[in-house]
């Protein structure tokens, strides 16, 4: 493996002593979150809304950090990368195309078909004696629950999230893969709806991943997308997709490169007009023919995206302790002043030359725009307890705008310190 190694003798600012130390930049891996170039237009970038201004610094020993949790710096981490899975689709229809009749392609039995009004509050009667169901030609009966068909009032009592200008209902075991084609007559033509199809027992399941969860504006995004049953993925035909910003005013699109991968181009997210507050989703609608069957699937992915204003630049010192303990000093390079916060995993070495997980430290700090640093600090009754001693790795380091709610920065090799 590479290493940068950077010997420090001397100060990182003015006025701070520190011991002389070799620390050693790990290589980055393919999968960190880091800008090369920080954001030139700052004006868009809210304002902090960060309450704390005095500098803070915290460490754990490992059992006391993790709590039950996996360590986030663990390999078998990159389980939790985003990922949505969908055995459903939804079609926006009007009041006009339902007194005609939608065509609903299934591909298992049990569906459940849901019809709400697209705006709340609309006072839309959807009446079950008025609904009209016909599967590949054969009028059908539709089922569920005590009365055959629920109402939106019924399903939120039972903790579904729908509106309650909702009709549900499921069909028989009898109906299988063909057209569903659904009607409802004495509705207002204009008026919008969406229909909904879950197909809870059917083998086609969607997927839709992203390799990590927040990524930096700027950066291009390839998402991993599958439609198979278990048994092998197919080719689909059609794939539209876009990326909405969490108040939805922007969008972006994905383009399709070889088979089913997607992409977003790092350009027109770079070119953000604001960046949001909230989550962004990729919006993936597909559809495909596989032996003379028709199958749909919609899918939604959160993910965080975050204007590129502060990074660490890699200068490192260690700064003097008092007793055993490391004092570590990282250098930030920050656009745009703010409330700034690292965090780090530890790890020591053993009797034996090898390397184990024992802590964590975190640190925050007020930074202006420009260069600046944020110490962090390990106390040495962690590290006593322990049983383990230099050389240290830093893992899992990270860096976070604490009043924007942003994750800047992360690495999952960070540095290795020798004392």
């Amino acid at each position: 493996m590479k290493y940068t190694k950077t010997l420090i003798a001397s100060c990182l600012v003015a006025g701070s002593t520190l011991a002389v130390a070799e620390i050693e930049w790990l290589d980055r891996q393919t999968s960190d979150l880091r800008t090369e170039h920080l954001s030139g237009d700052t004006a868009a970038v809210p304002a902090s809304i960060h309450q704390e201004s005095a500098p803070i610094q915290f460490s754990w020993s490992r059992d006391q950090a993790l709590a039950g949790r996996m360590p986030a710096g663990d390999p078998s981490a990159s389980a939790a990368a985003p990922v949505a899975e969908s055995k459903q689709y939804w079609l926006d229809v009007t009041g006009r195309d339902l007194a005609r009749g939608v065509d609903l392609p299934l591909t298992a039995s049990g569906a459940v078909i849901r019809i709400s009004a697209l705006d709340s509050g609309t006072d839309l009667q959807l009446q079950p004696e008025q609904l009209k169901l016909e599967f590949n030609g054969r009028p059908v009966q539709a089922r569920f629950g005590p009365d055959n068909v629920s109402r939106g009032r019924d399903l939120q009592r039972e903790g579904m999230p729908v509106p309650e200008d909702t009709l549900a209902f499921r069909l028989s075991d009898r109906i299988g893969a063909g057209n569903l084609r659904v009607a409802h007559t004495d509705l207002q033509a204009d008026m919008p709806l969406v229909i909904n199809v879950h197909e809870p027992e059917s083998p086609w399941t969607a997927k839709l991943s992203l390799p990590r969860f927040n990524f930096l504006a700027g950066e291009k995004m390839d998402f991993d997308f599958n439609l198979g049953d278990g048994r092998e993925n197919i080719n689909v035909r059609s794939i539209q997709a876009v990326v909405a910003s969490p108040d939805a005013s922007q969008t972006w699109p994905i383009t399709r490169g070889r088979g089913n991968q997607l992409q977003v181009d790092a350009a027109p997210l770079a070119r953000m007009d604001r960046p949001a507050p909230g989550l962004y989703e990729a919006h993936v609608y597909a559809e495909t023919r596989h032996r003379g069957q028709t199958i749909r699937r919609d899918l939604t992915l959160a993910f965080s995206i975050a204007p590129p204003i502060a990074r660490l630049n890699e200068q490192a010192a260690r700064g003097q302790s008092s007793g055993q303990g490391v004092e570590l000093i990282l250098g930030v390079e920050t656009a745009v002043a703010g409330r700034y916060q690292v965090n780090a995993e530890v790890l020591g070495t053993n009797a034996h030359g090898e390397l184990e997980p024992f802590a964590f430290m975190q640190s925050a700090a007020e930074l202006d725009a420009g260069e600046g640093q944020i110490e962090l600090s390990l106390d040495p009754d962690v590290i006593r307890s322990s049983g383990l001693s230099a050389p240290f790795e830093v893992r899992n380091l990270q860096l976070l705008d604490q009043g924007r709610m942003y994750l800047l920065e992360q690495r999952a090799h960070g540095l290795r310190i020798f004392d």
